[in-house]
């Protein structure tokens, strides 16, 4: 695995696409394109485009099914968008019981959603039942229920060790960059984290690329 960390000095931050479109087979592009009305919902723009970025570049490190994992990334958080007020009550409920409560709600309409989606483009059904088990349980499961579900959430994960991410971090959380740092450091050999051992090292790429960008501030303007 060759990986080279994003180049924020040409990344577009809107989120909606012009970084992976050009990595989209036909159906790809179909699904994301009706689904892109209900990304980013939780204030964090950009979100479902690097997941999807992520997952991607594992796909084709891992040689994965990528009939199951880019659909499972490009769809797994549409389900906050049928949630009322996440903006304002996601970010207050971090580590609190009401946390868990949101994020099994917005998985639960995320599979009802998703299924709509998928249905609608007439996508494969064989492939449906398994994006689904992904979407339902992809912030709450406990383990790695197949490899797919692994790369998928490895994928997800990966957006924590990104600029949009670390500006969040820094102006929602009101997290220092050292204590950023130092945290997202720890979880790159925490037991159980990350499926993969290449998501391992594309999380230690993409968070010392990160820290640079941040530091040197040479990228595009990423809103507040």
């Amino acid at each position: 695995m060759n990986h080279k960390p994003i180049d924020y000095s040409i990344w577009n931050f809107e989120g909606i696409g012009k970084n992976i479109n050009g990595f989209f087979n036909a159906t790809e592009k179909k699904l994301w394109d009706i689904a892109l009305p209900y990304q980013d919902k939780r204030d964090d723009i950009g979100h479902a485009e690097n997941v999807t970025y992520f997952a991607l570049k594992l796909v084709d490190y891992l040689k994965a099914d990528r009939e199951i994992i880019i659909p499972a990334a490009l769809l797994h958080d549409i389900g906050w968008s049928q949630l009322s007020g996440i903006n304002k009550d996601f970010y207050a409920s971090l580590g609190t019981d009401s946390e868990l409560e949101l994020r099994l709600k917005h998985q639960k309409k995320g599979v009802r959603l998703a299924t709509k989606l998928l249905q609608k483009i007439k996508y494969s059904e064989e492939y449906i039942p398994h994006i689904l088990e992904i979407i339902s349980q992809h912030d709450t499961r406990k383990g790695f229920y197949s490899e797919e579900d692994g790369i998928m959430r490895d994928a997800d994960k990966l957006w924590r060790f990104t600029l949009p991410c670390w500006h969040i971090l820094m102006n929602k959380i009101k997290m220092s960059p050292k204590e950023a740092s130092e945290k997202h450091f720890s979880y790159i050999n925490k037991p159980g984290y990350f499926y993969s051992d290449a998501a391992k090292e594309i999380a230690r790429i993409e968070l010392e690329n990160t820290i640079e960008f941040y530091q040197k501030k040479k990228y595009n303007t990423i809103r507040k």
